[in-house]
């Protein structure tokens, strides 16, 4: 049994999606409109589930090393812990957070890529990941439940940690942006050699451009293809305006933040809106000729019996990691 809180990050309309489990009645999701410490404590009333709080990505701190060691006799445990504890020590004068966890991968002995590093000798490279949770989040779980790191059944993850590594190991992509345009905020996550490089929140949103739908009383066409706006001029006029004000401020936006120099993975229901998508291909593709993905779905991950929609992925992909899939699917 278990809850995964799915926060949709905003000052003054915080949200979460909940997916909540359990044996008899089995999966069920809905919507809660708190802020994160009320989650908590809440969360704290259940101790006979696991809690996963998926949380945006700016509450986390990300370092990352590119580890060469020649090794003559087979790696051990506490080799890896000497490596893993020098990074550690440095990282002791660059940040003041809490460590939440470490993670490996790009393994290659000889360069040959493998799986796992211990027992392994010869030329070892591997790339060795930290992620920090912001003090004042570690606070807010510390309020409820003391020492956080004491609770084996809370887990606090990134919400496009997950995403992020499939998209790494499944569409074999090691560098993109991830970009979030919901209902009321706007997010982008800059990924680069297979890790997070740049966060940033900006200022347009799905409910930026509805408005100016409303204000043009052209609403009706939100969802409506070209064909069908095709039948009426001034609505197309209307709607492609509105939509071209919106992109070309966007992307220069993504420009001066110097963003626009990957492909992008875009996470919204605004992927819906055929001449939405139309339209941000042709100017995005200005900048440096590169492209977007709607990034609604994969035949790789398996919907558990409900339809999902587009801004639902992150949820999604972490429904999809081995250990849930496991209880979901058995």
């Amino acid at each position: 049994m278990f809850y995964l809180w799915h926060e949709a990050y905003d000052k003054n309309h915080p949200k979460f999606s909940v997916v909540k489990f359990q044996d008899k009645l089995g999966l069920q999701q809905y919507d809660r409109y708190e802020k994160l410490d009320k989650i908590i404590a809440d969360s704290l009333e259940y101790q006979n589930y696991d809690h996963y709080f998926l949380l945006d990505d700016s509450r986390f701190h990300y370092f990352r090393f590119d580890i060469f060691e020649e090794v003559n006799e087979p790696l051990k445990i506490v080799d890896l812990d000497r490596i893993v504890n020098e990074r550690l020590d440095h990282l002791k004068s660059v940040t003041k957070e809490e460590l939440l966890f470490p993670s490996i991968d790009n393994i290659y002995v000889d360069w040959e890529p493998k799986k796992f590093l211990i027992w392994e000798k010869g030329q070892i490279f591997f790339r060795l990941y930290f992620i920090y949770i912001n003090r004042n989040t570690l606070l807010e779980f510390n309020k409820y439940y003391g020492n956080i790191f004491n609770q084996e059944n809370v887990h606090i993850r990134p919400e496009s940690f997950k995403t992020v590594s499939f998209l790494k190991k499944k569409l074999e992509r090691d560098s993109f942006l991830l970009l979030y345009i919901k209902d009321n905020s706007c997010k982008v996550i800059s990924v680069e050699d297979w890790f997070y490089k740049q966060i940033e929140h900006i200022n347009f949103w799905v409910n930026y451009l509805m408005q100016m739908y409303k204000d043009n009383q052209i609403v009706k066409y939100w969802y409506k293809g070209t064909e069908e706006i095709d039948q009426n001029p001034l609505a197309k006029n209307l709607v492609l305006e509105s939509i071209h004000f919106y992109i070309d401020y966007l992307c220069k936006w993504l420009d001066d933040l110097n963003l626009t120099d990957k492909d992008i993975f875009l996470i919204s229901s605004i992927v819906k809106n055929g001449n939405f998508m139309e339209e941000f291909n042709k100017v995005y593709a200005w900048f440096h000729n590169k492209y977007i993905v709607p990034f609604h779905h994969s035949d790789q991950l398996e919907l558990f019996w409900k339809h999902r929609s587009p801004e639902e992925m992150d949820t999604l992909v972490f429904l999809n990691s081995w250990r849930i899939r496991k209880i979901l699917m058995w």
